[in-house]
């Protein structure tokens, strides 16, 4: 509960545009229609996501970039359902690296 409640009130105090992670696992079967619409009703925010099956339940990690309140409606939206199971959240802003999170000339190589 505590985690909870720091990563809600960090994102909360959060201005501009942050980075977030966000990992949750559900029941395939009971959700996995009402995930994909609302991935999509927040296309603007998710920057990818990744899925790997563990018998009837799914991990699913999203990679977002954005306003931190949309950002957090997307979390709420994501815990609204009883098959989902488990909901965490982990945000960069720009001021934890010293560098602006769309500043893509301080980009690095790969």
């Amino acid at each position: 509960m505590q985690e909870y409640i720091e990563s809600h009130q960090t994102l909360d105090e959060m201005a501009g545009t942050v980075a977030a992670v966000i990992v949750f696992d559900y029941s395939y079967d009971a959700v996995v229609q009402d995930i994909h619409e609302i991935q999509h009703a927040y296309e603007h925010l998710v920057n990818s996501s990744s899925h790997v099956h563990h018998g009837n339940w799914c991990l699913e990690t999203v990679h977002c970039t954005g306003d931190p309140e949309q950002i957090s409606e997307l979390v709420y939206r994501l815990r609204d359902f009883d098959a989902v199971k488990r909901v965490k959240l982990m945000v960069v802003d720009g001021t934890d690296s010293g560098h602006s999170i769309v500043d893509n000339e301080s980009a690095h190589d790969h």
